[in-house]
């Protein structure tokens, strides 16, 4: 049986608010993105240029960015169900070099998929004054989705520029992107399309 993803609605243009706008970059980690990882994506290292993009607008900025990294130990029951991966102080879980952290950057361990679970993140983008997080990375459907998710729940607005994300599988992104709009009230656009402003009217989840 085939099934068909229902049409989702990309922006050309989406505006976010520097003061209240925060990127989230997760999972870009060799483990993911490099030859040899543990868990590879295999379309996740063709999204490391748009990326860069996207850090350098919101640098150019002056906007707040947190890297979500993806972080396991011995005997971690995520092992169970996925190949070992992201072990703390291993090559794997350090995060790529083409987007390394810069000085002024977060960084915030991710203990499951959803990386506000068990984590400082919803206190230090609260602290900040957020309200809408650009969410990029990989996986689509899993980390990048769970997190997307727990983002409304706590009434952030959610933007994703789909050049800049990736998964395991096209369906699995693509079923992603429509979760982004239908459930979520996501925006989904390109780096391109994003465009950063003194003041934006940023519209918040139904």
């Amino acid at each position: 049986m085939k099934a068909e993803v229902p049409e989702y609605a990309v922006h050309d243009e989406v505006c976010v608010d520097l003061a209240t706008t925060a990127v989230l970059v997760i999972n870009m980690q060799n483990d993911f993105v490099k030859e040899g990882g543990n868990l590879l994506v295999p379309d996740a290292e063709a999204t490391i240029p748009p990326i860069k993009r996207l850090l350098d607008l919101a640098r150019g900025n002056r906007m707040r960015i947190v890297y979500c990294q993806d972080t396991h130990h011995q005997g971690d029951a995520e092992w169970r169900t996925w190949p070992e991966h992201c072990r703390e102080g291993s090559w794997g879980w350090e995060i790529i070099s083409e987007l390394a952290p810069a000085a002024g950057d977060a960084v915030v361990p991710k203990l499951r998929h959803d990386a506000f679970y068990g984590t400082s993140l919803d206190e230090l983008l609260r602290g900040w004054g957020i309200t809408t997080l650009v969410l990029c990375g990989t996986v689509a459907n899993i980390c990048v989705q769970y997190t997307a998710s727990s983002a409304v729940l706590r009434s952030y607005a959610v933007v994703i520029p789909r050049d800049a994300l990736s998964a395991l599988e096209a369906f699995d992104l693509e079923a992603s992107l429509r979760q982004t709009t239908f459930v979520f009230a996501g925006r989904l656009t390109t780096v391109a399309g994003i465009r950063v402003v003194e003041t934006a009217t940023v519209e918040s989840p139904a």
